[in-house]
């Protein structure tokens, strides 16, 4: 008996001095444990450079439309089509061109035919000149992707097994640049359809569209219009009058920005261009390389290893509103999509401790205690963020918040660029504009809009209240 009383006496006293160690250590720790770093990656918020190896694809509507644009003498047209391969092959360090033209049917063609493209007879291939589909060169495309991938099953065994994957943009093969010259005349006047088709076989896949758009000198007949086709004849020397073309282009950001900008260094600096794609700046805006200015919070060492673009901040006076303010410069990509708004759309994500796993929890009730507010400058190239933190509010002590915020326009605030409004046929039957331009332009946006939810900010902070 004595012996089991001594047993539970040295039990006890075992308890109670780890029981103290513990706390001890506890209290002589350095605080609470910080919520694991945001993973940040730089390489999906940026476009990337230009591509190492380019396929390049170039389709010409021959339809008989396009037949107009090459009257006797040099037009913006013939001038523009020479170029196409040419800033290609001066513009990458590796690239291929293969040349195409379409209609009722897809027709490959030979460097040599593409260079006739000038001569009436290049329109009128009785296959092709009648009516013009947009989609038989997705319907193409699709057919060639098919057949690389089937081209890179080489053994038996991996036919057995082999899947044909969404998306085969491989950058050793070569990255694929698809250039489609034609006036978006369709036959049936709708382009709800090809926006449908593009928004389904690139968009959805990551792949960016750009348009350029260019007036040129025309005299022909403007068909596509229904039963009742249009002469149409531009002014010499007035530009007004001229009947607009477009190059409608598929591929990776860099490359249709790099090919928009030869072109247009190439003599064609009044070309309208817009890019339809997630990337609005680059980089993207954040606490990088900034010291915002604060009140009730003072700089502080929390994470074990501090990153540039993370901030780190304590509370001075937990009962006191908390803020974080700052004024950023940067400048929007060339030709991407315009939206309409000066103020932007936030989403903040707070996060506490981690979890058992590792995780960090998200706090909902920390996440209400913030407000933010952004405004862009008249001239768009500075943008005022005000952080405000309701710090008495914040529901624990002794605690470490990790803050992110993200700034978007916004889905619906992207639209069409001036020149495409000027450019809409509208109701009027006028041959220097262009049939449903405008719809076109929204669908595009809208469909990249809602994809990719693009965003102009991205910033991490951490705050901790003692």
């Amino acid at each position: 008996m004595k012996q089991n009383y001594l047993g539970l006496k040295t039990s006890f006293c075992l308890f109670s001095i780890s029981l103290c160690v513990l706390f001890f250590l506890t209290s002589c720790s350095n605080g609470p444990i910080p919520p694991t770093p945001p993973v940040i990656d730089k390489s999906g918020q940026t476009p990337g450079p230009i591509s190492e190896n380019l396929v390049a694809r170039i389709y010409f509507d021959a339809t008989l439309s396009m037949q107009g644009y090459v009257i006797p003498g040099a037009t913006r047209y013939t001038q523009m089509c020479r170029y196409l391969e040419s800033v290609i092959v001066s513009g990458w360090e590796n690239a291929t061109v293969d040349f195409f033209r379409f209609g009722e049917e897809v027709e490959p063609i030979d460097r040599n035919t593409y260079l006739n493209l000038s001569r009436p007879g290049f329109y009128e291939n009785s296959s092709i000149f009648r009516k013009t589909f947009i989609q038989k060169i997705i319907d193409h495309e699709a057919e060639l992707t098919t057949d690389e991938v089937e081209e890179s099953v080489t053994t038996e065994e991996s036919t057995e097994t082999a899947t044909i994957p969404e998306d085969t943009n491989n950058s050793e093969k070569g990255n694929p640049l698809v250039v489609i010259v034609t006036d978006l005349f369709q036959d049936n006047r709708d382009l709800t359809v090809l926006v449908t088709q593009i928004k389904k076989h690139y968009i959805q896949k990551g792949y960016e569209v750009g348009l350029l758009g260019l007036r040129s000198e025309f005299d022909g007949t403007v068909y596509d219009l229904g039963d009742s086709p249009l002469p149409y004849s531009s002014t010499t020397n007035n530009p007004e009058t001229y009947r607009p073309f477009y190059l409608l282009v598929i591929g990776r950001h860099a490359d249709i920005s790099h090919y928009f900008d030869r072109l247009m260094a190439n003599g064609f600096a009044e070309a309208e261009t817009v890019l339809f794609s997630r990337y609005l700046v680059n980089p993207l805006l954040s606490f990088e390389n900034v010291n915002p200015e604060v009140e009730n919070l003072i700089r502080d060492r929390i994470a074990e290893e501090p990153d540039p673009r993370v901030k780190e901040y304590r509370i001075t006076r937990n009962n006191n509103p908390s803020q974080i303010s700052a004024i950023l410069k940067f400048q929007f990509l060339s030709h991407v999509m315009p939206f309409a708004t000066e103020n932007f759309e936030v989403s903040i994500v707070a996060k506490n401790k981690p979890d058992p796993d590792g995780q960090n929890e998200i706090s909902l009730d920390a996440q209400e205690c913030m407000e933010v507010t952004s405004t862009l400058s008249n001239n768009g190239d500075k943008l005022s963020i005000d952080i405000n933190l309701d710090s008495g509010a914040l529901p624990d002590e002794r605690m470490i918040y990790l803050y992110e915020v993200t700034l978007s326009p916004g889905t619906d605030t992207f639209k069409e660029p001036d020149w495409c409004s000027q450019w809409d046929m509208g109701d009027e039957r006028n041959g220097a504009k262009t049939l449903n331009l405008v719809n076109f332009v929204r669908g595009l946006s809208q469909a990249t809009a809602l994809i990719h939810e693009p965003i102009i900010a991205k910033f991490h902070f951490y705050i901790e209240k003692r």
